[in-house]
């Protein structure tokens, strides 16, 4: 699927509120796009029912289909963060080349996301099982320790995940870095496990 400029930049706005819905105006108004152009923009989504539509016109992403379109997206807003920030570049960078996991999510979360100077940069690492939290703690927190940065490093498996992502309502990591994540690696893998844990 051949994704334009400003239908990219759409798709960027839904993958950063996965949970969220939008009026075609209020889609317009935020990314500061003519409402023509917007709606000409998001068709391309609707036909490709990557972002669905209710009843009252409300658009909100569907997480559950064309994973690497999203990924797409996911990546976008990811070099974009790093072009800001050349440190978390290096970590990323290093944490990835060095990991010996063949299945794994690597993001930021929380005020990195949308604040130029933010006080602490939260990072997470999903890995696929839960005995190995432990060791890609102490992995990840070496590796962060060589950085003039002030690093939160939290590490949870894929089982956490789906149980975070069943309780909806409830106030945990999952549920918070569905609407403020940029996703460093894993993008794919990352909507898979939505896909299944929301399911």
């Amino acid at each position: 699927m051949y994704i334009h400029k400003s239908t990219a930049k759409i798709l960027q706005l839904f993958t950063s509120y996965i949970t969220e819905s939008f009026t075609l105006r209020e889609v317009a108004r935020r990314l500061k796009m003519h409402v023509s152009l917007t709606h000409r923009a998001i068709q391309p989504l609707i036909d490709s029912k990557i972002v669905g539509q209710d009843k009252h016109k409300n658009l909100s992403l569907n997480y559950k289909i064309h994973h690497e379109t999203l990924a797409f997206a996911e990546y976008l807003k990811r070099d974009n963060l790093l072009d800001r920030f050349k440190d978390i570049k290096l970590f990323a960078d290093e944490v990835i080349k060095k990991i010996k996991q063949d299945s794994f999510v690597l993001l930021v979360f929380g005020s990195t996301v949308d604040s130029s100077k933010p006080r602490d940069i939260d990072i997470l690492l999903i890995v696929d099982s839960t005995n190995k939290i432990e060791f890609h703690e102490k992995f990840l927190h070496n590796i962060a320790s060589n950085y003039d940065l002030s690093f939160e490093e939290r590490v949870i498996g894929f089982e956490s995940v789906y149980e975070m992502l069943s309780k909806r309502d409830e106030k945990n990591v999952m549920n918070e870095i569905l609407n403020k994540h940029i996703i460093l690696y894993g993008a794919e893998l990352f909507y898979r496990l939505i896909e299944r844990g929301r399911s």
